[in-house]
């Protein structure tokens, strides 16, 4: 009898475990889903990027062309659930291009959370975003806005 609990146990750990896959994802597995092969040229893709992060609410706070970086925020919200002390959280975006070849621009976005709390103990923390859905979909829509925008000067 316990030993048939003790493995009931075990399973169900190994189970919970193994469905908070995201969390235990290493450095370079996350680079691979920041980081994509853009098709197009680096201007395309640099004024695309600069649509879609103003398409998902950031506001640009930063950005160079010759570099290929571009930085953008969104505004701080106070964390209703936080009653007692202020909770604001805001999200940051940064992206860099890179021209590789003439039709292939290296591109990475980083997405980070950033929360402040206010009150006796003040301190900040910041959580890298791991969601390679939300990854992917703006890679979609900034392939697609390249695709507009090269269309276009046809």
């Amino acid at each position: 009898m316990n030993k048939s609990l003790f493995c009931v146990c075990v399973l169900g750990v190994v189970v919970i475990a193994g469905c908070n896959k995201e969390a235990k994802l290493t450095d370079s597995q996350i680079r691979q889903f920041q980081a994509k092969d853009l098709q197009g040229t680096f201007d395309s893709a640099y004024k695309s990027t600069l649509q879609v992060f103003q398409d998902y609410g950031y506001v640009i706070k930063n950005s160079d062309f010759n570099s290929g970086v571009i930085q953008g925020e969104t505004g701080s919200k106070k964390d209703k659930n936080y009653f007692w002390n202020g909770k604001m959280i805001n999200t940051e975006a940064t992206a860099t291009l890179e021209q590789f070849d003439p039709n292939t621009v290296k591109a990475r976005l980083s997405l980070v959370n950033k929360t402040k709390v206010l009150g006796y103990y003040n301190y900040e923390n910041t959580e890298k975003i791991i969601d390679s859905s939300l990854y992917q979909k703006m890679y979609d829509d900034i392939q697609k806005e390249m695709f507009v925008r090269q269309n276009i000067n046809k």
